[in-house]
């Protein structure tokens, strides 16, 4: 998908990875006529768990919905919040009356575009990060958290985890979600990346900001990162979201 919106190009990409026959992650990107905003968002479902594809589907209904009934002048931080809450409500419930064993769950990003700034929402691994080159300071910067238990670290050690996602927060998963909500300025020829653990799992910051920092346009940006995490043979699902303004179509 590639969409231009006044002064933001966007595009997003998402693929089953080198292994797993099925797509559990989802993404929107909504831009309404006239609107004076963008949302964009990825939900990856939680692997090893119950329909993680039909939790992240609801994760992204719930805000496209959401968006359509909502002035975009109207998403807000508290839009974002009062949305994916919802949508952490109709999991949960759908897995206390299934009584599953291992209960559906997803992750969530999801970003908002003004012309003047940028509000995120995150719960669990998924990532959004900005790309912007200033005197002083990385060029690559991860805005949200992750969300990890507190002995991360060791349990990665452990052959049994070494794998595993061991996140922290997601929805679905408790009756009250854990989320991170947050804004910051949008700055001038910034680019912005949003993604499932697929992608950052298998390249790493270097890697992603140069070809964030490239003048090539959005979609060409979000083939060449779902390329990348494929030959290096990533496993799980990657699915990437790329916006800014593009120089040129490479």
């Amino acid at each position: 998908m590639n969409l231009n919106f006044a002064q933001l190009e966007i595009a997003g990409e998402t693929n089953c990875g080198t292994v797993r026959h099925h797509n559990e992650d989802n993404f929107i990107i909504c831009s309404p006529a006239g609107g004076s905003a963008v949302l964009a968002a990825v939900a990856d479902g939680i692997g090893g768990h119950s329909h993680g594809e039909v939790a992240s589907h609801i994760c992204c209904t719930a805000l496209l919905q959401a968006a359509r009934q909502t002035d975009s002048a109207l998403w807000t931080k508290e839009f974002l919040r009062e949305t994916l809450c919802r949508a952490n409500e109709k999991i949960f419930k759908y897995n206390l009356e299934s009584r599953k064993i291992k209960p559906m769950g997803c992750t969530v990003a999801a970003a908002v575009f003004f012309r003047d700034r940028v509000i995120t929402a995150s719960a669990g691994d998924s990532r959004i990060y900005e790309y912007f080159r200033a005197p002083g300071r990385v060029p690559l910067q991860q805005l949200t958290t992750d969300h990890r238990p507190e002995n991360f670290r060791k349990l990665k050690l452990d052959p049994r985890f070494s794998r595993a996602s061991l996140i922290s927060s997601a929805l679905g998963t408790a009756k009250f979600l854990r989320l991170d909500v947050a804004e910051y300025p949008r700055h001038d020829g910034a680019k912005y990346l949003i993604c499932s653990d697929g992608l950052y799992g298998s390249m790493n910051d270097l890697v992603l900001a140069g070809i964030l920092g490239d003048s090539s346009s959005m979609r060409s940006k979000t083939g060449a990162l779902v390329r990348g995490a494929i030959l290096a043979g990533e496993r799980d699902n990657i699915t990437v979201i790329c916006a800014g303004t593009a120089e040129r179509e490479s």
